[in-house]
């Protein structure tokens, strides 16, 4: 099943708001628990004297390399990265769940405040591992923010190709970054989700970094669109929040010409990044754009918590893109 008119959730299911509560519950996690064991951390090379981390789970005989980002403030070992990369080794791939900048292992590995405009230390990162693995075709996956760092990628290899890159896939990706700020804002309890995630990694980093400044200041800001305002001025170059935003916003052509296949799937009922956002980008050959009913943020259950529909059709394209 990877056509959208065939997901059709249980009646339980069909709330945007339990599909994306659900994407990262803690049984989701525990049926990764073994899968996770017997993943070898790697730590990579993000340019410029950076480092990030990856949690590789290698095949002997793979197919090919799948590369996945996980969302805003989540980790690796997210639910909802944890059992596609599962589901992706199960069917022939080796998995590599990798740490975008500012986000677990990468926020301690490195005393710099890394902006998440910055996709080139995921392009370093991922040239890394293609050398390791030089004969075998590779795909990327990301959620959410991590959708929106692996369009930014697609987008560059137009000038800055991976041969061994054949697919990208978003799944419910960031489109427009503003906006989807508002959104969180605008529902309060993933504002208050989000801050909280975002204060323990703040003071987390603080601990290890004390040289830090506005660690304090920032903690008290009390929404997300005001501590992202404080971090543009604080730790970028950006001279305002709002050419912050369009550092990583993604705009219709951006995937004219694209050498790899990119694939969009968004839900039109959720709750954090509109679907009309995606729908805004314009058909290309390279762009297929999928849109459900039913599915939430990273959610798209058909059963819970076994069967997500964003596995199979990450499972269809990468095979299609990379075996056949």
């Amino acid at each position: 099943m990877s056509n959208p008119s065939d997901f059709r959730p249980p009646l339980w299911l069909r709330s945007g708001m339990i599909q994306t509560m659900l994407a990262s519950s803690s049984r989701r996690q525990k049926l990764g628990r073994g899968f996770e064991a017997r993943a070898i951390r790697r730590d990579l090379e993000a340019g410029h004297g950076l480092k990030t981390s990856c949690y590789l789970n290698e095949r002997p005989d793979a197919a090919g390399v799948i590369v996945l980002f996980h969302g805003w403030l989540g980790t690796p070992q997210s639910g909802y990265v944890v059992s596609a990369a599962q589901h992706l080794f199960e069917a022939g791939f080796s998995v590599a769940r990798m740490t975008l900048p500012e986000h677990g292992d990468a926020a301690l590995m490195n005393s710099d405040i890394v902006d998440i405009t910055r996709h080139d230390f995921l392009r370093t990162a991922i040239n890394q591992l293609a050398t390791e693995f030089p004969d075998l075709p590779m795909g990327l996956m990301g959620f959410s923010l991590g959708g929106n760092f692996a369009l930014r990628l697609a987008r560059d290899l137009r000038k800055d190709p991976l041969p061994q890159l054949r697919h990208v896939i978003g799944i419910s990706p960031v489109i427009d970054p503003e906006d989807t700020c508002d959104r969180i804002d605008a529902y309060a309890m993933f504002r208050t989700y989000f801050m909280r995630k975002f204060a323990k990694l703040t003071r987390s980093k603080h601990a290890r970094f004390p040289h830090l400044q506005g660690i304090d200041a920032i903690l008290a800001h009390r929404s997300i669109r005001a501590l992202t305002e404080f971090s543009v001025h604080q730790w970028t170059d950006y001279p305002s929040i709002d050419a912050y935003f369009a550092g990583y916003r993604i705009h219709p052509g951006d995937f004219t010409d694209c050498p790899a296949r990119v694939t969009v799937l968004s839900a039109k009922d959720d709750p954090i990044v509109r679907s009309v956002h995606a729908e805004s980008l314009p058909e290309d050959p390279a762009l297929e754009r999928l849109f459900t009913t039913y599915g939430g943020h990273n959610g798209f259950f058909s059963s819970f918590p076994r069967r997500a529909f964003n596995e199979e059709v990450a499972l269809n394209r990468f095979t299609a893109s990379l075996i056949s």
